[in-house]
């Protein structure tokens, strides 16, 4: 990534993101130029940009602090559009973490994935150079000679193979994902939409589903004609994608002119065999090319070796054939004469032996599990056990972890039987680099989820939004905040229990019962650890008790039943309704408001028994205003208006006297 230009395929992006629009509007027009990220990575430079994400170079202050020459990284940030999805944040975190877990010269490194001030971004190595696709728009028309392009195409196939035998298929190759340095080393990266895959099949282990983020990426002209119909990521798809690279580098044209395998019309379609390869070679390359994977080549090494292997000229080939007979000969005359002396000296060591390989024969997958029928004075066999089979045991613990179960909505990692499954091998390998690693990666990767569902939440809550459902559902995330880390609580600021307060008493007021249930759980979810809070979440929790108890009654009367009113629980519900009437009554002085207050008071007696205690109180301080007004006007001498708050008066004390005879 040459400083002094914009690399072209991060500019002209191809893949295709399912349920993202990559039109020119997705483009994010924040300028980060000048910010720093954790107080160290500061952006420099936008050097790109992508279907999800801008690319930048940035300098890593730390590094320039201990004087290192070139201090440089560079730095993708998911798009602003893209920050409240957790899906997307979903693929960086994990093209992070596929990235770490593939330790080879030939794919960049990824140094971390972090969260600051709301912006989502992965750290990498900085690299000098250009994309493969530019170097295939230099060597038009012709593309670049056979050796020119094996330095590059046994790094790529390298690396790739290096990738399948940790189970996991990029899923996107192209050249614009193919980095060459100054230095001629290869480089493969974005790996966000890279798929894991099973070598084996272990028939009595539970069925995984696939719990990858729906933001799944291809690029047609590379993508194998399976995953174009939507079958199974494996390593067929790589395959195709590789060979139509190696065509190009060699052509620099697509070898089906950039057609999508599954609109290739196969009874038209005619490869053409590159200048720059032998005959030999060309059905080792076309078989890569197989639109149909049955037809395709088993494997990348297979084609790498195929091109790597050299013909031998018949004389020469005739003459190993003898000088191989008359070795083999001598061989077999030599192993006969030590043979003799070996039977002696294994007769004697038999016993040692078979003791010795009964502990040998225990596979890597049960070592851990019975370590403990080694004996304590075979330490050295223990040991030398642990030595042998150290790759294979972390190769099974990085499997183990992979198939460890998310989350119910199938979003997050379960960190905490990751970190036993760590801290169980810790034992064993207390100075494992690699067992470090997967430890560091679990841990920030936890880290930047926790601090997304926290941001999220704080969102929600400066909002007033509680309640949202789906993936802003306030209690679903504080539950998935409890699956990531049992032990964290999120700590709401005074403004959010200010804001929570204001619209527990709008919805009390209104008697918005969804809002209230709302209100009710996030109050038990989220401020259930403040003391001023407490009052309220007291009132709260006798007010979710009368608002399910009113919605049984009314969902009874609407079916025709015979229900009893339940007098305790409504005077709980509409406790505040009640108290603040009384002191609105209180502060009337005039017959206009009074006889308004009257209207409005009778509305809501509609909705309660008559009977019912605190409107029948009400009622009564009612009737005395009405005999209190009409004193003052009988004194003033407007005798109209004061037989009619008489009467009015009068009228609601005798219902009231037939009410409480009931």
């Amino acid at each position: 990534m040459d400083k002094s230009q914009t690399p072209e395929h991060m500019v002209d992006d191809k893949t295709l993101v399912a349920g993202i629009n990559n039109g020119s509007n997705s483009k994010n027009n924040t300028n980060l130029i000048g910010k720093c990220f954790k107080k160290r990575y500061l952006i420099e430079s936008k050097i790109g940009h992508g279907g999800m994400s801008d690319i930048y170079r940035a300098k890593d202050l730390y590094l320039e602090s201990l004087n290192v020459a070139e201090p440089f990284v560079a730095i993708k940030v998911l798009l602003s559009q893209f920050t409240d999805i957790p899906e997307a944040q979903q693929v960086l975190i994990k093209e992070s973490v596929q990235t770490q877990q593939l330790s080879h010269p030939n794919i960049i490194r990824v140094y971390d994935v972090d969260t600051d001030e709301g912006y989502h971004f992965m750290v990498m190595e900085w690299l000098d150079g250009e994309s493969l696709d530019q170097v295939i728009k230099r060597s038009k028309p012709l593309g670049l000679n056979f050796k020119g392009s094996m330095k590059i195409i046994e790094q790529i196939g390298s690396a790739l193979t290096y990738a399948h035998k940790q189970g996991i298929v990029h899923t996107d190759l192209k050249p614009s994902n193919i980095f060459l340095t100054r230095q001629g080393n290869i480089k493969v990266f974005d790996f966000g939409v890279a798929k894991s895959f099973q070598h084996e099949k272990d028939h009595y282990a539970l069925e995984q589903v696939d719990q990858d983020s729906p933001l799944t990426g291809y690029t047609p002209a590379y993508a194998s004609y399976e995953q174009l119909i939507g079958e199974e990521a494996c390593a067929a798809d790589d395959i195709y994608a590789f060979s139509c690279i190696t065509y190009e580098l060699l052509t620099s044209k697509h070898p089906y002119k950039r057609v999508a395998a599954n609109e290739v019309d196969l009874a038209k379609a005619s490869l053409s065999k590159p200048s720059h390869i032998s005959l030999r070679l060309w059905p080792t390359l076309k078989k890569g090319l197989a639109i149909k994977k049955a037809q395709r080549a088993d494997s990348i090494a297979t084609i790498i070796e195929k091109f790597e292997s050299k013909a031998w000229p018949l004389p020469t080939a005739i003459a190993a054939a003898v000088a191989l007979i008359v070795v083999g000969v001598q061989v077999q005359h030599h192993h006969q004469l030590q043979l003799a002396n070996l039977e002696q000296k294994v007769s004697m060591t038999d016993q040692v032996q078979n003791e010795t390989q009964s502990y040998e024969y225990i596979p890597a997958s049960a070592l851990l599990e019975r370590l403990a029928e080694i004996p304590e004075d075979k330490v050295l066999i223990r040991n030398g056990l642990l030595r042998k089979h150290q790759t294979e045991v972390l190769d099974i613990v990085e499997k183990r972890i992979a198939s460890v179960p998310k989350s119910s909505n199938g979003l997050y990692q379960d960190y905490g039987r990751i970190s036993l499954i760590i801290e169980a091998t810790e034992r064993y390998y207390p100075d494992s680099i690699r067992l470090l690693k997967m430890k560091n990666q679990a841990e920030r990767s936890k880290q930047s989820v926790i601090d997304a569902l926290s941001e999220r939440l704080a969102l929600l809550l400066s909002q007033s939004r509680y309640d949202e459902t789906g993936g802003n559902n306030i209690k679903a995330i504080v539950e998935d905040l409890a699956f990531i880390e049992p032990k964290f609580t999120y700590m709401p600021s005074e403004e959010d229990f200010t804001l929570y307060a204001t619209a527990f008493d709008v919805a009390l007021k209104t008697h918005d019962v969804t809002q209230i249930k709302a209100l009710i759980t996030t109050g038990e979810v989220i401020f259930s650890q403040q003391a001023e809070a407490q009052p309220l979440l007291t009132y709260g929790a006798e007010m979710k008790v009368a608002v399910e108890q009113l919605t049984a009654y009314n969902n009874a009367v609407q079916s025709g039943k015979n229900a009893q009113y339940p007098y305790q629980d409504a005077e709980v519900y509409y406790r505040n309704t009640f108290e603040e009437l009384t002191v609105r009554l209180d502060a009337i002085d005039n017959p206009k408001d009074l006889r308004a207050f009257d209207d409005e008071v009778r509305v809501l007696a509609e909705t309660v028994p008559e009977d019912f205690e605190p409107l029948l109180t009400l009622d009564k301080r009612l009737a005395g205003s009405y005999l209190r007004q009409a004193n003052i006007y009988l004194e003033k001498q407007y005798l109209k208006t004061a037989r009619e708050l008489f009467a009015r008066g009068n009228e609601m004390y005798e219902r009231l006297n037939g009410v409480e005879r009931l």
